[in-house]
């Protein structure tokens, strides 16, 4: 539909899961795509091809997106190659099942540092490149867990609820120079990673009203909408494809 035509996408953790599902949405709709990664090169290797195939540009970048270095480095990159950014999907994360008194400060302050420190540096340093332009938008991947909560979940569901709290503060600082802030906060997703034993996962499924688990390409309407001029009037707003768990 070209509803991104001659822009340019950055997706961190883009290799995998929801956030290669994403890229390749964008691509699909014509624009051409950063693929942030961090671990996992063959897929990042597989997903470049595969936008390539589609006709769009893929540039892939390995970032620890939690390196202030590393990730200063990428934006200067980003804007060498492309010229450009006008969409960045904070996406990178990490999960970890463990029950508060086994959990040490160091999982802890990894488990913040990948989604929060990650998105806020992210963040940052796209906003340097969307002011001059006087437009961008900033889709960050938060979690239904950031309202409710799960047991064993306790770091994940603070550093979502966190970056609840940071899209909004980010969306009003951010709207007078055009620049869109949002997020997605999805439910249960089965992108593979979720440390869920599967009878686990499916009693999920089944206590859903949809009866079951969303699929990374069940997100992905959510994010194009959001990055294109569709979502114009969206500003500091949580979309929630959740499969009804909960409807806020």
């Amino acid at each position: 539909m070209n509803r991104l035509q001659n822009q340019v996408a950055l997706v961190t953790g883009g290799n995998t899961g929801i956030g290669r599902a994403v890229c390749l949405a964008f691509a699909e709709e014509g624009a051409d795509v950063v693929i942030a990664w961090y671990e996992r090169q063959a897929e990042a290797q597989s997903l470049a091809e595969q936008i390539e195939a589609i006709g769009r540009r893929a540039v892939r970048m390995q970032v620890d997106v939690t390196d202030e270095t590393q990730v200063v480095a990428m934006m200067h990159q980003v804007q060498t190659a492309c010229g450009q950014l006008d969409i960045l999907v904070n996406n990178a994360g990490i999960q970890k099942a463990q029950p508060i008194t086994e959990m040490s400060v160091a999982d802890w302050d990894r488990m913040l540092a990948v989604h929060l420190r990650g998105a806020f540096l992210c963040s940052r340093e796209a906003a340097k490149l969307m002011i001059p332009q006087q437009r961008g938008r900033i889709i960050n991947l938060c979690s239904q867990l950031g309202y409710i909560g799960r047991e064993n979940y306790t770091a994940y569901s603070a550093a979502k609820g966190g970056m609840i709290a940071l899209t909004r503060a980010l969306a009003k600082e951010l709207a007078p120079h055009h620049i869109l802030v949002n997020g997605v906060a999805p439910g249960l997703v089965d992108t593979g990673f979720d440390p869920l034993p599967e009878d686990v996962k499916r009693a999920h499924a089944e206590s859903l009203p949809l009866k079951r688990l969303g699929t990374p390409e069940d997100m992905t309407s959510a994010f194009v909408f959001l990055a294109s001029d569709e979502g114009r009037y969206y500003c500091g707003q949580l979309l929630h494809p959740n499969g009804g768990e909960i409807m806020p």
